[in-house]
């Protein structure tokens, strides 16, 4: 009898120490995750040193509204070169159109002058904002954020980020920590100033002032021979209670206020659905 207690208890010895051999080997196949610091550091790092600086192709299409009336609808093909996703690239139309919507843009706003328009906030400030990816809110200043990190397929990683009353969104890295996916929006308006660096006695020469009630933006990347190779980026925006005023040394001389609307989608020709 004591015989087999003996070897009873080896065997249930033996058992439990398999079991605690098995739940070890198990616990060392699970994948670490990198701190979001190292992400975000090889992150930029690729940003600014990994791109394709090829000419590409793209399909334009903006819509632009002031208020509720439509100022520009125009669909067209422009030239594309990234030399890095830190606002240097360049960009021009495949064919000037004779009556193209700048010359009508300036028409509307023809109270204003060249540096007091709001075309650029309208039209070329929001591709320049997200083509300077590596400065995007939750890329260069992480504090305040916060974030998830989740392994998928083909050693992937889905980065998921958050700041309380501002962005939130979510990207995708490969292997090597380049940008395969991003998409982020606002949760809240939250407002933006824009004046003169020249002064008129006390005030400023301009000031103009509005809130993002909407920023929705969508990109998408494609890895070439380990280069990022922008796919298409998709923006939209809403800026409420948009008040330019211009000064002279008595106080405000011009006021105007508007409502604007944007959408712009860029899609690279290289890599349209068929």
């Amino acid at each position: 009898m004591k015989y087999i207690i003996l070897l009873f208890l080896s065997v249930t010895s033996f058992s439990f120490a398999q079991d605690l051999k098995d739940a070890e080997i198990e616990t060392v196949s699970i994948k670490s995750k990198p701190k979001i610091a190292t992400i975000l550091k090889k992150l930029n790092k690729q940003l600014l040193k990994k791109t394709d600086t090829t000419s590409f192709v793209f399909d334009l299409r903006q819509i632009n509204l002031k208020n509720s009336d439509t100022i520009i609808n125009r669909t067209e093909e422009q030239i594309l070169k990234i030399t890095n996703f830190n606002n240097t690239f360049s960009k021009k139309n495949v064919i000037e159109n004779k009556e193209n919507w700048f010359s009508n843009f300036k028409e509307i706003f023809q109270n204003y002058s060249a540096e007091e328009s709001p075309i650029g906030w309208l039209s070329g400030y929001p591709i320049r904002k997200n083509l300077t990816t590596a400065e995007l809110d939750f890329f260069s200043h992480p504090r305040g954020y916060t974030y998830t990190r989740d392994w998928l397929e083909n050693d992937e990683l889905l980065v998921t980020f958050e700041s309380k009353g501002f962005y939130k969104g979510s990207f995708i890295v490969d292997k090597n920590f380049n940008l395969l996916q991003l998409n982020y929006e606002t949760q809240e308006p939250y407002p933006f100033f824009y004046t003169s660096e020249e002064s008129i006695g006390k005030n400023h020469k301009f000031t103009s002032n509005w809130i993002y009630q909407r920023e929705k933006v969508a990109m998408n990347f494609e890895i070439v021979k380990n280069k990022m190779v922008l796919k298409s980026l998709s923006i939209e925006e809403k800026l409420r209670d948009f008040t330019f005023k211009r000064f002279d040394e008595k106080g405000a001389t011009f006021t105007d206020k508007n409502n604007f609307y944007t959408n712009i989608k860029l899609v690279n020709k290289n890599f349209l659905e068929e």
